[in-house]
C-alpha cells in the first residue's frame, strides 16, 4: 500500500473502515478485541469519560466519513474534521508526501473538508457512539483577520450539538493563511469570543486549544494563561512543524522538499518540550493531550509523564496499521504495572514533579 499515492490509499482505507464498521455484527467482535477498556486505562477528561488515553486527532477522517470505525480499531476517543463553514476542496493535488526515513508525512491538504452544514447533516445519522467523539474547528480560507473568529464561532454554533468535545485549530500549518491565524493577539481574541459565546448559549461542552510547535514559549505562555481565565478545559500538543530550522531529517532534500507541515519522529522532541513546559505553567488547571511521534507504548508513555492526561496518534497508526492501537494500550497496562501505577492517570507529570 505505501507503493502507491498515499492520499489515495488514505481514501481508500477510510472507504473501507467505514463499511466494515457499518456491519454490525463484525464490528462488535472486532471492537470486543481491539478496545481496550480496562479500569487501569480509564481517565476523566474534563467531562469526558475514555476507556483508554488513546485517541484519533483531527485530519485522519476530515469528512465525517467512518465515524464508527474508531472505536472499532481500538481508540479511546476519536476527533473528527477539522471543519470549516464553508466547504473547500483545499490546495491542488499532491498534498501528502511519504517520509518513511524519517517516520512521517508532510502533509498540505490545505484544510479540505464538506463545510459545516453537510457535516451537521452526516454527524445527524450516527445513531450510537462506543467512545467520545470531538470536532476540530478551523477558519474558512481567504477571510480577512477580522472575519476569523466570527467564522468559528458561526461553525461551533451549527455543530456543537453532536460534539462530545469541541477543538478550536489555530495551528494548521497546511494552509497559506496559517501564520495569520496562528498569531497570539488572534489566538487570545478567539478564545475570549469562544468563552463568551458558549458561556451566553450555555454550551456546556469541553474546549480545547490545539496549537502548534513552533512558538516562542513566551507566547506560548500568553496562550497558557489565556486559557486559565477563560476555563478552557485544556491544550492539544501539537500539531505539525512548519518551521523546518532546528530539525535534522534523515529523508533526502528531493524527499523532503515538499510545502506543507511534518508529522512523525521529527515532531517529538517539539511535542514533548511544550507539553513538559504546559504542564508546568498550568498544573492541573489546564487537561494536555499530546501528540507526535508515538510509535510505541514508550513514546505515548514519556507524553504522559511529561504532563499529558491523553495522547493522539495518526503517523504511528498509518505506520503501523490497524492493530497498533491495541498493542499500544495493552503496552501501556504493562508500563504502569512495572511502575506499580493502579491507573495511568498517576503517571501524568511524574517526569516532571
Amino acid at each position: 500500500m505505501f507503493q502507491t499515492d498515499p492520499e489515495w490509499i488514505h481514501h481508500v482505507v477510510v472507504w473501507g473502515l467505514n463499511l466494515v464498521s457499518r456491519l454490525w455484527p463484525i464490528n462488535f467482535f472486532i471492537q470486543k478485541f481491539c478496545l481496550i477498556n480496562d479500569p487501569r486505562l480509564q481517565i476523566k477528561l474534563g467531562q469526558l469519560n475514555l476507556p483508554n488515553p488513546v485517541g484519533l486527532p483531527a485530519g485522519f477522517d476530515k469528512y465525517v466519513e467512518a465515524p464508527y470505525a474508531h472505536a472499532m480499531v481500538g481508540f479511546g476517543f476519536a476527533e473528527l474534521g477539522s471543519v470549516t463553514y464553508a466547504e473547500q476542496p483545499g490546495n491542488p493535488k499532491p498534498r501528502l508526501w511519504r517520509i518513511p526515513k524519517d517516520n512521517g508525512l508532510i502533509v498540505y491538504y490545505g484544510l479540505s473538508n464538506s463545510g459545516a452544514i453537510k457535516s451537521e447533516a452526516r454527524l445527524q445519522k450516527i445513531s450510537h457512539r462506543s467512545v467520545p467523539l470531538g470536532i476540530s474547528i478551523a477558519p474558512t480560507t481567504g477571510l480577512k483577520l477580522e472575519q476569523m473568529a466570527d467564522d468559528y464561532i458561526k461553525t461551533l454554533l451549527v455543530l456543537h450539538s453532536y460534539a462530545d468535545y469541541l477543538v478550536l485549530n489555530v495551528s494548521c500549518p497546511n494552509v497559506s493563511a496559517c501564520d495569520v491565524f496562528s498569531q497570539i493577539s488572534f489566538i487570545k481574541e478567539l478564545i475570549t469570543k469562544i468563552a463568551e459565546v458558549t458561556k451566553e448559549k450555555n454550551i456546556n461542552k469541553d474546549v480545547f486549544v490545539k496549537i502548534g510547535p513552533d512558538m516562542k514559549m513566551e507566547e506560548l505562555d500568553q496562550i497558557i494563561d489565556c486559557c486559565v481565565a477563560h476555563n478552557i478545559t485544556g491544550i492539544i500538543a501539537t500539531n505539525l512543524i512548519k518551521k523546518r530550522d532546528g530539525i535534522t531529517p534523515q529523508s533526502s532534500n528531493a524527499e523532503f522538499d515538499h510545502p506543507g507541515g511534518i508529522s512523525g519522529k521529527l515532531l517529538a522532541p517539539k511535542s514533548n518540550a511544550i507539553i513538559r513546559h504546559i504542564y508546568q505553567r498550568a498544573g492541573d488547571k489546564l487537561k494536555i493531550i499530546g501528540l507526535g511521534g508515538i510509535f510505541s507504548a514508550e513514546d505515548a508513555y514519556q507524553k504522559i509523564k511529561l504532563g499529558a492526561s491523553a495522547v493522539q496518534v495518526f503517523t504511528g497508526y498509518i505506520y503501523n496499521g490497524p492493530l497498533f492501537i491495541r498493542q499500544l494500550n495493552r503496552n501501556l497496562l504493562k508500563l504502569i504495572a512495572k511502575d506499580g501505577y493502579k491507573n495511568i492517570s498517576e503517571a501524568v507529570g511524574k517526569a516532571v514533579n
